[in-house]
C-alpha cells in the first residue's frame, strides 16, 4: 500500500526510516532489492522538498550513521554547459528560436547516455556514501529524460531519485513518471525503480 501525505514534510520520519535500512542499504551483505527509487512530491511542494532531502542528508542520516550525498542534474547541467563554453551560444539561440527547437538543441547538447548519466556514474563511484539522491529533476525537464538516466546507472549502492510529480504504474505492469503533472502516457519510458512510498 502506497504511503499517502499531504505535504512532503509529513513524512520525513517515513523517508529516514526506509531509506536507512540496513538490508535497503546492503550492510547485511546484500540488497534486498533493485538499488533504485523513486520519491515523488507535489510540484508546489518543490522548496520544501529541497530543503528537506538536505535536512536529511546532513541530520537524520548522518545521526543513525548513514552517509548520503546529493547529486542535481540541474548542476550538472550548468557545469557542462560553462565548461563546453555552450552557455553564451545557447543564450544568444534563445533569442531566434523558439521552445521546441531550444529543448532539442538542449537534448543534443547535454546527453542524457554521453554526458548526464556517465557524470552521475562518477560521482557515485568517486563517494564513499551509501545512499544517493538525484535532485534537479524538475529544473531540466523536458530536455533530460529521467528513464534514460536511470537505465543507465550502474547497480551497487541505492540511489533515490526525488522528482515533483507522480509515479504511475498501469496495470499491465508498464510504469511513468509525471513529472510536474505532466502525464507521460507510453511515451515515458520504462522505470526499474521501486516508490519510497511503497516500502
Amino acid at each position: 500500500m502506497t504511503k499517502q501525505f499531504d505535504h512532503i514534510n509529513d513524512v520525513r520520519q517515513f523517508i529516514v526510516e526506509k531509506l536507512s535500512d540496513k538490508s535497503l542499504l546492503g550492510k547485511e551483505g546484500h540488497l534486498i532489492r533493485q538499488s533504485l527509487y523513486v520519491l515523488p512530491y507535489p510540484p508546489e511542494q518543490e522548496l520544501a522538498a529541497q530543503e528537506l532531502v538536505k535536512a536529511i542528508v546532513d541530520g537524520e542520516l548522518k545521526g543513525v550513521g548513514v552517509k548520503a550525498q546529493i547529486i542535481n542534474l540541474y548542476d550538472i547541467v550548468l557545469g557542462y554547459l560553462d565548461e563546453q563554453g555552450y552557455w553564451e551560444q545557447l543564450v544568444e539561440a534563445e533569442k531566434e528560436y523558439d521552445r521546441d527547437a531550444l529543448i532539442l538543441m538542449l537534448q543534443d547538447t547535454v546527453s542524457a547516455a554521453d554526458v548526464i548519466a556517465p557524470e552521475v556514474n562518477r560521482q557515485i563511484e568517486e563517494s564513499d556514501a551509501d545512499l544517493f539522491f538525484i535532485t534537479g529533476v524538475g529544473e531540466t525537464y523536458p530536455y533530460v529524460r529521467t528513464h534514460a538516466i536511470l537505465s543507465l546507472l550502474s547497480e551497487g549502492r541505492p540511489v533515490v531519485l526525488m522528482f515533483p510529480g507522480s509515479f504511475v504504474q498501469d496495470p499491465d505492469g508498464s510504469t511513468a513518471l509525471n513529472i510536474l503533472g505532466i502525464p507521460q502516457g507510453n511515451t515515458g519510458g520504462y522505470y526499474r525503480a521501486t516508490n519510497v512510498f511503497d516500502l
